[in-house]
């Protein structure tokens, strides 16, 4: 009897430590979070030009410190960086937080022309798709040299949205110093009835309750925004949104320009995504309007769209495509986003290790 007591109490006495050593606040305790920094980096609009002109950034490194992979983070058409970090939910919507979590740096920027970064003076031959080519190239290899962050970084992941998905191809076809490409919410085959509707809500900037008090501000004279309670049914499917996502897009919108629009088109037919030589993931929304229908590409499946795709693309480019179901043009922003940025670390894990 004493030796069945004597045991009882060992027992009790073991799970009482094993209680102190393994309870729930020790077991659950607080995450180490990413350090982010905002930069501003000098670049040049195009070959041979002084670089009197600045792009805002924000570098955000893993709890253990920089990784060797950096994502370069590139926003759309009337996007800022705040696309890839989103206020609203970050846990939910935020693919800075989700990359970070998986081992890498992030640099997630304002394209020229864009939030915090320097406003050209616009022209139908200034601010263009090249122009924000060639910028993203500078920054590639700032990246690369350890301009930006005092960390340079043996390889660079390029990853882009719509617009910005443009720059990447033309980026990444021209200059060929990245190491893959993520390009999401851009397809070979247009809706051109849909793209239209979009185009239509577009008005001057600076008639708009967002950035009214710039109307004598040059910076954005001639730059265009989208008419209020318009991005709903531009950029979402909008039984997959959360109307707070919407508030919060409405509220942190940015601007495009004309020539971006005006050159939009050229580099989807032009060939460039065929000289790209690195391994190529393509994300589109399954109810992405803009891309996705009978009058462009069927994305009632990743075989369909990787069919329609593929003759886009060589070879080398590996090409790997996802659709994420029940999201629109703005991937990032629906409540399957979290599909996707699991989609992107998968796919990065296997091609562009941090």
């Amino acid at each position: 009897m004493r030796q069945h007591r004597l045991a009882v109490c060992l027992i009790l006495v073991a799970l009482a430590l094993f209680g102190a050593v393994f309870s729930p606040s020790s077991v659950h305790a607080a995450p180490k979070t990413a350090t982010c920094q905002s930069l501003s980096v000098p670049v040049a609009l195009g070959p041979g030009l002084p670089t009197n002109y600045r792009i805002y950034g924000q570098l955000c490194n893993p709890p253990g410190g920089p990784s060797h992979t950096v994502q370069l983070l590139v926003p759309g058409g009337t996007y800022s960086h705040v696309y890839w970090d989103f206020p609203y939910q970050p846990k939910l919507y935020s693919y800075v937080r989700a990359l970070n979590a998986a081992g890498y740096s992030t640099f997630a920027i304002d394209r020229i022309g864009i939030g915090q970064s320097s406003h050209p003076p616009v022209g139908l031959l200034t601010v263009v798709m090249g122009t924000n080519a060639y910028i993203v190239h500078e920054i590639v290899q700032a990246l690369r040299n350890g301009i930006i962050g005092n960390q340079p970084f043996a390889r660079v992941l390029l990853v882009a949205h719509s617009l910005g998905s443009v720059a990447a191809w033309i980026e990444a076809g021209t200059y060929q110093d990245v190491n893959g490409v993520i390009i999401s919410g851009l397809l070979h085959h247009l809706n051109t009835v849909s793209l239209a509707a979009v185009v239509a809500t577009l008005y001057p900037a600076t008639l708009d309750p967002r950035f009214i008090g710039n109307l004598l501000n040059v910076n954005y004279l001639g730059y265009l925004t989208t008419v209020p309670g318009t991005r709903g049914h531009d950029f979402y499917y909008v039984p997959g949104a959360d109307p707070g996502v919407l508030a919060t897009d409405e509220a942190t919108k940015e601007t495009a320009t004309p020539g971006e629009f005006a050159s939009f088109s050229l580099p989807i037919i032009d060939g460039v995504s065929e000289l790209i030589k690195v391994p190529v993931l393509v994300v589109v929304g399954q109810q992405d309007s803009l891309f996705c229908g009978l009058a462009a590409t069927d994305c009632s499946s990743a075989a369909s769209v990787q069919q329609a795709e593929a003759p886009f693309y060589t070879a080398q480019a590996q090409l790997q495509v996802v659709v994420i179901p029940n999201a629109g043009h703005d991937l990032n922003l629906h409540k399957t986003a979290p599909l996707w940025f699991d989609a992107a670390r998968a796919w990065a894990y296997q091609h562009v290790t941090p």
